[in-house]
């Protein structure tokens, strides 16, 4: 054998040890990983999207999705949290089994047609679902259903208080984890647990 074929010999082995030992720190790291803990299933709902399709939960079965409380018209940490899904929105829908479901925690005023133009501010995709519906339903499922506050005021300006969290749910419709959705920050954490759980 020359010299020649000698060191490309040598630098195929280095490369393929070197790809040997990064898959397996990889798979060392992930059973290291905290498990993603598992708070609660999500009660089955029945809702109108921007497109006026009824979307119902099992829909959303087979699928990870990260759920998030809005309405159109609020003037506090809404645009954040919505500009917040719309970075995520570019990486986490690539993926074919993820889903962005917007939930609207003001329903008489937030119609279809009020949740598309919103949508539109923020280039959603038809991953990203705006769903409105009945105002009892809709509290009931935020309030009981995901656990977080929303308590309507009578204030027009400010006609609703409800969380800024984000929660993080399985393909089996379990809420698994919950993010500030206020923060400019945590977007490679939300990421990263995506793909963890759709993997699962």
């Amino acid at each position: 054998m020359s010299t020649r074929a000698k060191l490309i010999t040598w630098i195929f082995l280095g490369f393929t040890a070197a790809f040997a030992a990064a898959v397996i720190a990889l798979e060392i790291k992930r059973q290291h990983e905290p498990e993603i803990g598992s708070f609660k299933p999500v009660p089955d709902f029945q809702l109108t999207e921007r497109t006026g399709k009824t979307v119902t939960l099992a829909e959303l079965k087979g699928k990870v999705w990260l759920a998030d409380f809005i309405y159109s018209t609020c003037p506090g940490p809404c645009p954040m949290i919505s500009s917040k899904l719309a970075e995520l929105q570019k990486e986490a829908l690539q993926n074919p089994d993820v889903r962005l479901v917007s939930f609207s925690t003001n329903p008489e005023n937030d119609t279809p047609e009020v949740l598309r133009a919103y949508a539109e501010r923020f280039h959603a995709t038809d991953k990203w679902l705006f769903l409105t519906g009945d105002k009892a339903k809709v509290y009931n499922l935020i309030q009981n259903g995901f656990a977080l506050a929303v308590v309507p005021q009578n204030d027009a300006k400010n006609p609703v208080i409800h969380s800024t969290k984000i929660a993080l749910v399985d393909k089996k419709g379990m809420i698994r984890k919950f993010y500030d959705g206020a923060s400019g920050e945590g977007n490679e954490e939300i990421l990263h647990d995506i793909e963890r759980l759709a993997r699962e």
